[in-house]
């Protein structure tokens, strides 16, 4: 006994749509799809492997470049080493090879008496370190730089940003007595007494805490004077 086909409303049989019993059947009606698929996953791979790739071939060769200026740098060639640093600084700023570049850059404005030109480079160096481990040399080297130009309480506050950046006890230490220094050249004592009294109460660095008592003893005799 045969089942009839339903009928529509108006009498005629329904119009079935196709559908696929198989995977080649599947296949033959998707295969635009899994071609644009297919495509998408290949493209994903692609940039998946090019961008690392890229990214360690511009450390490779940061790194090369910033040897072969190092060498003309102990050469005693200062002129050509600042061009050879320049260079790897400006064509690789993401890498720790062009940060450091651009450090020793900076280290020879100081070198030749050049704090303000010092300053301008270093400034644009400090947005390309970011929060990198790079951070705290550039910002203390920025303040040094600061603090040789006049700016005492600007240099202070990059000093704070120095001592911020960094994870080794030792180095936040020195950087924070800096910073408590440049606040006392600048005249503002009470932003001073607030780091030196922060410094003397930590442990991790005996000497330095010792240190900033003398200077919060130097502080209360000159506000005792006044």
């Amino acid at each position: 006994m045969t089942t009839p086909t339903p009928m529509t409303d108006t009498g005629s049989m329904t119009t079935r749509e196709p559908r696929a019993t198989s995977f080649v059947d599947w296949f033959h009606v998707n295969s635009r799809w899994v071609a644009i698929g297919a495509a998408v996953v290949a493209i994903a791979a692609g940039v998946a492997w090019y961008i690392p790739h890229q990214r360690a071939l511009a450390t490779r060769n940061a790194d090369r470049m910033l040897l072969d200026a190092k060498r003309s740098l102990n050469s005693g060639n200062a002129q050509l080493a600042e061009s050879d640093l320049r260079k790897v600084a400006d064509r690789y700023p993401g890498t720790p090879s062009g940060i450091e570049a651009g450090l020793l850059v900076g280290q020879l404005h100081l070198q030749k008496s050049e704090a303000p030109a010092a300053v301008t480079y270093l400034q644009e160096l400090v947005g390309k370190a970011g929060t990198g481990p790079d951070a705290a040399a550039a910002h203390g080297l920025l303040a040094d730089a600061l603090l040789q130009t006049g700016k005492a309480a600007e240099a202070a506050a990059e000093y704070e940003k120095a001592a911020g950046a960094t994870r080794m006890p030792n180095e936040r230490a020195i950087l924070q007595g800096k910073a408590g220094y440049a606040y006392m050249t600048a005249g503002r004592s009470a932003d001073a007494r607030k780091v030196f009294e922060a410094l003397a109460a930590q442990q991790e660095t005996p000497a330095m805490a010792a240190e900033a008592r003398v200077r919060l003893g130097e502080l209360a005799a000159g506000a005792a004077r006044s």
